[in-house]
């Protein structure tokens, strides 16, 4: 495979090795250049300002990352660059993309001077071992040091460990709750994700049980947020942990891959704007604002849309986006005609940020819709007539 580079700083993906190329840039804890550093990784200055805020209300993002022996099975999907530049996508095996996504969140975590752990499912030396430190996990922490040799360390950790052993997410997780609570002394949230492509195994009887319930203690003990990455398409798995999310009553959000998640998006008739890479990186880390929540549970309404689309192309010089319907679309064909394209997670290729016949849809500005209000309009005025 091609070498692995940074984040991309245009939104274009990375390539698939884990052999981190260049040196990630080290933000700090000054908002000021964690602001700068976002924007030059593609973030509008109002996406950039709103990952700085979230980046100072967050201790520690925790990466879970399965290496079970199933993640061997090459149905996962990963983003290169081919020779002319072009972005595609391209098969791997749910190892390869689960290492990817690894890389890439702790480059960007170090660019957002957020310390970070990944965490290996089946360590070298067993679960039943304490954990170790460069053994068992990996630490990206920017404060302590050079973040280019730290994602060196997590390159070569991944490599020695691939796919092997069963799926123990409920033990993992209990020791990273009993573990966290001696380490981490602050009360800013802890965001754990957990990357997984299979349904958790246990010496228990009833291991759903048990793995809802140590969900359940490390939300409780920690202040946390909880994301489940899913790295596959088995039907059962994603139906599994669905499940889980009607039943558990936490702060907890289930993704698919890129182009999973960008079909979902669109099918709940949020498809008018490109679902891209750095979107769905913001969402594997957990993100604090609830705008990111609602993408895949129900149709955006308007002020929701506003804010989006100031997500997406505000600048500093700009105004609030107005929350008028007819104004606001206006103001994203201007928009929209002076920004780059993209890489669209859905249609997996480059496009427009924003499909202008869509957001007018989704304004109810289209021909259609205006011919039905004024029907309705109609009707409702003749049945008020005087007889």
């Amino acid at each position: 495979m091609a070498k692995l580079s940074s984040v991309w700083a245009d939104d274009q993906p990375r390539d698939t090795s884990i052999e981190p190329e260049v040196e990630p840039r080290l933000s700090g804890s000054h908002p000021g250049k964690v602001v700068k550093a976002m924007e030059g990784m593609g973030a509008s200055w109002t996406m950039a300002h709103l990952l700085a805020e979230e980046a100072s209300q967050i201790a520690l993002r925790v990466f879970l990352l399965d290496n079970s022996g199933s993640t061997c099975q090459a149905d996962g999907h990963v983003l290169r660059r081919d020779p002319l530049g072009r972005t595609e996508q391209i098969p791997a095996s749910r190892w390869d993309e689960i290492s990817s996504m690894a890389l890439e969140q702790a480059e960007w975590n170090a660019c957002l001077g957020v310390r970070s752990e990944f965490v290996l499912l089946n360590p070298p030396s067993g679960i039943t071992e304490p954990s170790r430190e460069g053994r068992d996990f990996v630490t990206i922490d920017p404060a302590a040091g050079d973040p280019r040799a730290q994602v060196t360390r997590l390159a070569e950790l991944l490599k020695k460990n691939g796919p092997r052993g069963p799926t123990p997410l409920a033990y993992r997780i209990r020791q990273l709750t009993g573990r966290l609570r001696k380490a981490v002394r602050d009360d800013r949230r802890i965001m754990l994700s957990v990357v997984t492509d299979g349904i958790p195994t246990s010496t228990q009887s009833k291991p759903k049980d048990e793995f809802m319930q140590e969900l359940r203690d490390f939300v409780r003990q920690l202040n946390a947020f909880v994301v489940i990455r899913l790295a596959t398409d088995d039907d059962e798995v994603v139906k599994y942990y669905n499940r889980i999310d009607e039943e558990l009553e936490l702060p907890l959000d289930i993704l698919d891959d890129l182009t999973g998640e960008a079909k979902e998006l669109h099918a709940m008739g949020n498809g008018w704007f490109a679902y891209t890479p750095l979107l769905h990186r913001i969402r594997e880390g957990g993100a604090l604002n609830k705008l990111f929540d609602l993408l895949d549970e129900r149709t955006l309404r308007l002020p929701e849309i506003a804010e989006m689309l100031e997500l997406l192309f505000r600048r500093p010089e700009d105004p609030p986006f107005p929350r008028k319907a007819s104004e606001l679309y206006v103001l994203a064909v201007q928009k929209s005609s002076e920004a780059c394209n993209v890489f669209n997670g859905r249609r997996r290729c480059m496009t427009p940020l924003v499909d202008l016949k869509a957001l007018k849809k989704a304004l109810g500005l289209s021909p259609f819709q205006q011919l039905q209000r004024r029907l309705v309009t109609s009707i409702f005025c003749a049945k008020n007539l005087p007889p």
